[in-house]
């Protein structure tokens, strides 16, 4: 509130402000200052009782919409997966709470490599360290594509193969794969991993394949780790994308085999020369 002063405030007459009407606006301007005052005391009275109140109705508000498992609308007729679990510690490749999507390619992405740069990997090995060493060669495909390079793989290394697949077998149509894969991850759902596999831990060395789905590993991939014992074996990653890097796929990964030595996983985008890329990544392997 502004109370006038002896100066003219625009070059108007009727704006013209003179002594002869200065009293009678100071007199009415400390009356109403008066009013504001006593407005303003009562104000602060009422809040200082209404302020605890309103705190907690907040909390409970809180409390309320937190617990509540009937929530209506889109979001409770689309399952979505929570973040990770406290309890039970299990990783969760979606934290976001928003269903799988291309809308979350680049907030998930960028999670994701936060989470790799805290993962140790190993950049090098010694020159032929892993020559004669036993090794199995395990991949997942559904395109073809990681399972041409597991077998140009074996060629160089001369490992055992052993193509990872999923009980029932992924759809064959692109669009049914992609709502499918979507689906397991917004559901949680660990798919069963076909036949008996190969004991892991009786290799050396694990040389692991697979294609980047929705911007993390497969979980059929998750699945197979989790079903064997990879204590201190070494994992050598790589993985077959349009253009997502390795690292995206990495905490997943990590989190399957914790107990594992991971090498620095090898992307294979859509500019790759597959061929030459991965004799140089072997050769840094100790292959």
């Amino acid at each position: 509130m502004k109370c006038k002063n002896n100066k003219v405030l625009e070059h108007s007459p009727e704006n013209a402000y003179t002594e002869e009407n200065m009293g009678n606006d100071f007199s009415s301007c400390r009356s109403r200052f008066y009013d504001f005052c006593k407005a303003k005391v009562i104000m602060m009275k009422i809040s200082s009782v209404l302020k605890p109140m309103l705190l907690g109705l907040t909390v409970l508000t809180v409390s309320a919409c937190g617990n509540d498992s009937s929530s209506t609308g889109a979001a409770a007729s689309t399952p979505v997966p929570a973040a990770r679990s406290s309890s039970s510690g299990a990783y969760v490749p979606n934290p976001t709470g928003k269903p799988m999507s291309e809308d979350i390619k680049d907030e998930l992405e960028s999670l994701h490599k936060k989470e790799a740069a805290s993962i140790p990997t190993i950049k090098e090995l010694p020159a032929g360290s892993n020559k004669g060493k036993k090794v199995l060669i395990a991949y997942f495909t559904w395109g073809g594509r990681s399972g041409e390079m597991a077998h140009y793989i074996q060629q160089k290394t001369g490992g055992d193969i052993y193509e990872i697949k999923r009980d029932p077998d992924y759809p064959s149509g692109y669009n049914d794969v992609i709502r499918e894969s979507a689906r397991e991850l917004d559901e949680g759902v660990m798919p069963k991993v076909a036949g008996t596999p190969p004991d892991a831990s009786s290799y050396d060395v694990l040389i692991l394949g697979y294609p980047c789905w929705w911007f993390t590993e497969p979980l059929i991939v998750t699945s197979f780790l989790q079903g064997q014992n990879l204590k201190d074996k070494l994992i050598v990653p790589y993985m077959c994308s349009f253009s997502s890097p390795f690292e995206v796929t990495l905490p997943a990964l990590h989190a399957a085999a914790p107990d594992a030595r991971i090498f620095t996983g090898l992307t294979l985008d859509k500019d790759t020369d597959e061929h030459p890329a991965i004799d140089d990544w072997l050769t840094k392997a100790g292959f």
